[in-house]
């Protein structure tokens, strides 16, 4: 977990979500739609991020498209 970073961050609301860690447990704790293609594929990513085997920008994308898919506005 050495850099798992965001190059951006998110924001939902007044919640800032900085990196791969945050955004899985965003997911888990207070997604709307805890099920579906988009919702694992994000969280997947976050896990993946956070264990170093992928880029934290792949996992900060599928959460936008999970975003976008569950209707959840992300300022990113």
């Amino acid at each position: 977990m050495d850099n798992i970073l965001f190059s951006r961050p998110l924001e939902i609301g007044s919640l800032t979500i900085a990196d791969a860690d945050q955004a899985g447990s965003y997911l888990l704790d207070y997604w709307p739609v805890d099920h579906g293609e988009h919702y694992e594929s994000a969280r997947f990513a976050c896990l993946e991020a956070v264990a170093g085997r992928c880029h934290p920008d792949d996992a900060r994308a599928a959460f936008l498209r999970a975003a976008e898919h569950a209707g959840v506005f992300v300022l990113s």
